[in-house]
């Protein structure tokens, strides 16, 4: 019986799908950086609940590096379910500044994000990569601001 348990608990676990971001707010504005916590959103394809333990990695937008991100507590992930993931980024302003303009302009701007994270359930975490591109609309991202 307990083999049983134990090999149908060895199904391939599937990677979150990203959503998107939400929730964008600035924490403290400064010259060289600024802190900004955003969410991001997730869809867990898989049929048990999970935690997310640690994440971090980089951001872009378009071609500008943003910063780097920390999630710096652990995140209930539910079963097939959606679940936002709080963020803190510290984002290069020189970079933003410099770069900012032609971002203004359009109505979308290419996220990039790259990192690692690590997840799992029962004591069992693995890690996993954060990869992510896609066109998110700027009036959505700053809607809360």
């Amino acid at each position: 019986m307990l083999l049983v348990v134990v090999v149908a608990s060895c199904r391939p676990i599937k990677d979150p799908v990203f959503n998107g971001i939400e929730n964008v707010r600035v924490n403290n504005v400064g010259l060289g950086e600024s802190s900004v916590t955003l969410g991001m959103s997730y869809t867990n394809p898989n049929n048990y609940r999970a935690k997310l333990k640690s994440a971090e990695g980089d951001a872009w937008m378009d071609s500008t590096y943003l910063g780097h991100f920390v999630v710096d507590s652990t995140v209930e992930i539910p079963a097939s379910s959606n679940f936002l993931v709080p963020v803190n980024l510290t984002v290069d302003m020189k970079q933003i500044l410099k770069n900012s303009f032609s971002a203004l302009l359009n109505k979308q701007v290419l996220i990039r994000i790259t990192g690692t994270g690590r997840a799992g359930r029962h004591g069992v975490y693995r890690k996993f990569n954060l990869n992510y591109q896609g066109k998110q609309d700027l009036s959505k991202l700053f809607s809360n601001m």
